[in-house]
This record gives structure tokens, C-alpha cells and sequence, in this order.
């Protein structure tokens, strides 16, 4: 680990103007290739407060500062778990960005020896955006190597119009349309033709909120394998979270035979 005093500084600056909060990390499961995409970063205060309950005891026109200082314990806790040498990335999903934080983000993960290519930047779809202020954050932070995400797909104001303007490394659909959709028709057929535009946008796409076998199967049957979930492990506290994957999960998750397919065909036509 490499001295960071400037950092630690300002995060113990930062510590005494705004509400308590930690980092938590919850993993993104690859299940084709049996490994760890990512872990994503998410701030939750001392009782479990997201995001946004935290930012409601904080003056607006601190809340950039706040974001910085979340990302800044995001970088260092990859730093002290040495996540980059476990060959995962670190998804920062830990409040709005905007594109003068490129620099900043750079800058912190160099501090802690993380390189950019292994840093993943969540843009929540769910915030209101106009494309050209998407388009030029993205630019700015793909052209220092950091993948661009797009969370809560599905669930905001862009929709298929940020996909198209500014074409992300990676998508990220919404936990509403995941839930129960092995039994919900126009989930399914919205899922699956998402998925079908990402691969010829050669998009990676995450399915998030996975909490059943029934959901797993359904989504892998779209040819969607990387997943996110409490099926897989819910989001820990400064540690890397247990995983069930890959030893116990494979065991719960075999190759899918003719027999699967064939109910997964009987699944979509319902």
C-alpha cells in the first residue's frame, strides 16, 4: 500500500462535515466464466442509510464534495483489500458524477496504485440528463481509461436515447424488471430484446437484483451472465463479501441441458 497522506487528510477533513458513512462492496458474478467482474462500491451510512438518505442532511451545494470524499474511501478501500490483484474491477456507484471529476478520479486512484482500466463508473440512469451532459462525461472519463456503466437501466428519463447518443461499455438493468420475471411476460420480452441490441452494440450487460434461481436461469437463458444479487452475496462492510460462487453455485448452477432450454422456451412463450 502506498502512503497517502494527502488523501487521509482530506478524508479526515471531509469525516467531521458530513453524516457518518462507510463504503460496502457487493460483488457482480461473471457465470460463464466462473469468476468475479466486479465489486461494486456503494456508500451506506451507520445504520444502513443509502445514498440518498444521506445527502438529505447534507447542504446542496456540498454534496460534490461529499461524492468526492465517498469515492476517495471506495479507491482506498479497493487499496487496503488489493482488489486489483485479484484481476476484478471496482465499480464506483457511490453518487452523481460530473465530468470535472475525471481528473479527481484519476488522480485518487493513482494515489492508491489502482489503475483506471480496472475502475468501472456507474452513471445512474434514474438521475435526470440530458444526453449532451452524458456524452461529455462519458468522453471524459473513457479517454483515461475508466469504463463507463450506465445503472438502473430501464428505470429514468434517457432510456434508450442515452444508449444510443452515448453507448457505454456497460448496461446495467434495473432490478424492477428482474424481479419475478420467469412469470411476467412483458418483462421478459423487454429484457430479452435488451439484451439482444447490447450484443450487437458489443455492450456488456448486468442484470442486477438477482434473488431467485428461477430469475438466474431466465436471464442466462437471454445469454445475459454477468449477474448481481443476494442469490450471490449481499453487499459487506469493508471486507470482500462471502461469496456462494464458485464452488457451492456451481453445484446449484449446471450447464444448461436440452431439458432446460426447452423450459426456458416454454417460460418466454407464457
Amino acid at each position: 500500500m502506498q502512503s497517502n497522506s494527502g488523501a487521509d487528510q482530506k478524508l479526515q477533513r471531509g469525516s467531521g462535515v458530513f453524516p457518518e458513512f462507510h463504503i460496502v462492496l457487493q460483488p457482480i458474478v461473471d457465470l460463464e466464466r466462473e469468476r468475479i467482474f466486479a465489486y461494486e462500491a456503494l456508500s451506506r451510512g451507520s445504520h444502513g442509510e443509502n445514498y440518498a438518505v444521506l445527502i438529505e442532511a447534507i447542504d446542496p451545494l456540498s454534496v460534490p464534495l461529499f461524492n468526492k470524499l465517498a469515492l476517495a474511501k471506495a479507491l482506498q478501500l479497493a487499496d487496503e483489500l488489493q482488489l486489483e490483484a485479484t484481476g476484478t474491477k471496482l465499480s464506483l456507484n457511490v453518487g452523481p458524477i460530473t465530468g470535472m471529476d475525471a481528473d479527481y478520479i484519476l488522480h485518487t486512484a493513482r494515489q492508491y496504485g489502482i489503475k483506471a482500466s480496472s475502475i468501472v463508473l456507474e452513471l445512474t440512469e434514474g438521475v435526470r440528463m440530458n444526453c449532451v451532459d452524458l456524452h461529455r462525461i462519458i468522453a471524459c472519463h473513457r479517454a483515461v481509461g475508466v469504463l463507463i456503466a450506465i445503472d438502473d437501466f430501464g428505470a429514468g428519463y434517457a432510456g434508450l436515447n442515452a444508449l444510443a447518443t452515448c453507448t457505454p461499455d456497460v448496461l446495467k438493468i434495473d432490478r424492477e424488471l428482474i424481479t419475478n420475471i420467469e412469470s411476467n411476460m412483458v418483462k421478459k420480452t423487454i429484457v430479452k430484446a435488451f439484451a439482444g441490441v447490447c450484443r450487437r452494440l458489443k455492450v456488456r450487460i448486468i442484470a442486477e437484483g438477482v434473488e431467485t434461481m428461477a430469475e438466474c436461469r431466465t436471464l442466462q437463458g437471454f445469454g445475459i451472465n454477468l449477474m448481481q444479487g443476494h442469490l450471490f452475496a449481499p453487499p459487506a462492510a469493508c471486507t470482500v463479501p462471502a461469496l456462494c460462487f464458485p464452488d457451492k453455485l456451481r453445484r446449484r448452477l449446471p450447464r444448461i441441458t436440452r431439458e432446460d432450454r426447452q423450459w426456458l422456451r416454454n417460460a418466454i412463450r407464457q
